[in-house]
């Protein structure tokens, strides 16, 4: 027996869990909202990969206070904190969680689980159902036809029928493809740290293949753990990433979301990788006081312990403005990426990615502290030029190459350079069958096609019929929205899908056969009346207020962004119903 549900979630980490509470804290109550069922599938030890419980040394590079801001709604992590301080305080010092702290990402996870929690409690005050089930998705077929619905399954043979498919996935890890990567004392995916510190003898010579986040992660995790041995973290450019400020917000003059909606998306304007680079540059230059180059931000020519020196003393006890303009960008991001040239986009993914990842994604001083100290007793090398990587059978070591012919040699290797940012190169079962039956394609820059303004996946032609019921956020959209992974990011995201969320389910509504006769008295007692009808108390429903206001026609699937760009947001948002 299968069951039914009318939303599905296929995800149980930070994005999965933002967008069942989002649904669950916004969704209008109404008649089209009335039989809301909701389930969210989350992979036996899933739970969000990057906030798993793990070593102390993994730290977030965003504040508790920017995270409180930004995401979980009404139940912030600064709430949390306060309300359950046993949680968290065998991570953190102090009685109260500090705003300006950056936290273990292990704490992050211990939040995410209370919330995945508040909204279940919060989904039955609501009358709604909400499910977690603890299982893999493996597979989703089309819809029937006839009853237009999505037939999900999973690790365990189990099927459920859903109307509504969000994927939520999160970061997938890479397929393996090389020889040398199914050796055992390989490891592909670095996460757990806490497993590399127990698996990994004290003493050994330890390779890291990568230079940003996850090295960090590994090199200070393994040290943490009592490690002794030489660690080399290695890539092509050997760059490590900047070194965080004082926190702080920056309020952009020219470029803010409203402006640039008013400026690229009423005008479907298009601009030039110039454009952009001006547009950043004067606000750095306003936010610094004087101009700043690229070159002053990479500290070209510096050994990577001379470059942390200056960092850490450019980051000590005040804040770095450039920074705080890039970190400003995630309430635009996706709007300046959309409207960006063609031939610019490639440019930008093939000659300034890595330096984007490496300068915007920056760590908490207190960490690189940590590294400069490995690099200056020399436990720690960080080098760049890598060419290729092998097992030499004959030494029993790894080796990397190097372009200027020189080589070093491990005895283990851990693999840090991230996700899969294309999902043909990703280990997932569940997007490799998607993609051979064509439910999904990939996009030219990574992650899933989809459609800007509503996140709907496009499937190869021919393989759904009518309009397509799935939807994607979070990192698997980082090729239509480009920079995905910071929670405010995901936050937005998660909004937006359910205020379009709102709308499907009232077309649903609208094509019922009881409707019409609902739909004519309803129009009828007000043409009578000639009054406008009170706001109801238990939040709007969208489609009834249309309806009330001889707008029915405007409501069509193929209009939905015309008709979102009609509603009032703040005044929706403000109208909603308790919790």
């Amino acid at each position: 027996m299968q069951s039914q549900y009318a939303i599905a979630i296929i995800g149980g980490g930070a994005t999965g869990i933002c967008l069942a509470n989002k649904i669950v804290e916004e969704l209008p109550v109404g008649r089209s909202t009335a039989a809301v069922s909701l389930v969210l599938f989350d992979a036996p030890g899933g739970g969000g990969g990057a906030y798993t419980p793990d070593v102390a040394t993994n730290l977030m590079n965003t504040t508790s206070g920017a995270v409180h801001r930004s995401f979980g709604g009404d139940f912030g992590i600064l709430d949390w904190a306060r309300d359950h301080p046993e949680k968290w305080q065998a991570w953190a010092s102090g009685p109260e969680l500090d705003p300006n702290a950056y936290l273990p990402r292990s704490v992050v996870g211990l939040y995410l689980k209370d919330l995945a929690e508040h909204t279940r409690s919060r989904a039955a005050k609501r009358g709604m159902r909400f499910d977690v089930i603890v299982d893999e998705v493996v597979d989703i077929s089309p819809p029937n036809p006839a009853e237009c619905e999505y037939v999900v399954h999973t690790q365990s043979g189990a099927t459920y029928r859903v109307r509504y498919v969000y994927l939520a996935l999160g970061h997938l890890p890479r397929a393996k493809t090389e020889a040398y990567q199914f050796h055992d004392r390989y490891y592909h995916n670095p996460y757990p740290i806490a497993r590399l510190a127990e698996e990994i003898p004290k003493a050994s010579t330890v390779g890291v293949i990568g230079t940003r986040l996850s090295a960090i992660d590994v090199v200070l995790g393994l040290v943490a753990g009592g490690h002794q041995g030489k660690i080399h973290c290695i890539s092509r450019g050997g760059r490590l990433p900047a070194v965080r400020g004082e926190p702080g917000r920056y309020e952009f003059m020219h470029i803010e979301r409203e402006e640039l909606i008013r400026q690229l998306v009423r005008t479907k304007a298009e601009i030039r990788l110039t454009d952009v680079a001006k547009m950043l540059a004067t606000e750095i230059e306003h936010a610094q006081g004087h101009s700043v180059g690229l070159s002053d931000v990479k500290g070209d020519g510096l050994s990577p312990e001379a470059y942390y020196e200056r960092e850490i003393a450019l980051a000590t006890d005040k804040p770095r403005p450039w920074q705080t303009v890039l970190y400003a960008t995630n309430r635009n991001i996706d709007l300046l990426w959309h409207h960006l040239e063609e031939d610019d986009k490639r440019i930008l993914m093939s000659q300034w990615l890595n330096d984007w990842l490496t300068y915007r994604a920056s760590i908490p001083r207190e960490n690189a502290e940590r590294m400069l100290a490995l690099m200056k007793s020399g436990q720690l090398t960080v080098k760049g030029g890598v060419a290729s990587f092998g097992f030499d059978a004959g030494t029993d070591r790894f080796r990397a190459n190097f372009s200027d012919e020189s080589s070093l040699e491990f005895e283990y290797l851990v693999a840090a350079t991230g996700s899969a940012s294309r999902i043909e190169d990703a280990d997932s079962r569940l997007l490799g069958n998607l993609l051979k039956s064509g439910m999904v394609r990939p996009h030219r820059y990574g992650g899933v096609d989809c459609v800007f303004e509503t996140g709907q996946v496009t499937p190869r032609p021919g393989v759904v019929a009518g309009e397509p019921r799935m939807f994607a956020l979070g990192p698997l959209t980082s090729g239509v929205y480009f920079f995905t992974t910071a929670l405010e990011i995901v936050e937005r995201q998660a909004a937006s899908r359910t205020e379009d969320l709102a709308l499907l389910l009232g077309i649903e509504w609208l094509e019922l056969p009881e409707t019409d006769a609902w739909v004519d008295a309803q129009q009828g007692e007000r043409r009578d009346a000639n009054t406008t009808p009170a706001p109801r108390r238990e939040g709007p429903d969208l489609l009834e207020r249309a309806v009330l206001d001889n707008q029915a026609q405007l409501i069509d699937f193929e209009q939905l962004r015309l008709l979102n760009d009609q509603i009032d947001r703040d005044a929706l948002r403000a109208s909603k119903p308790p919790g």
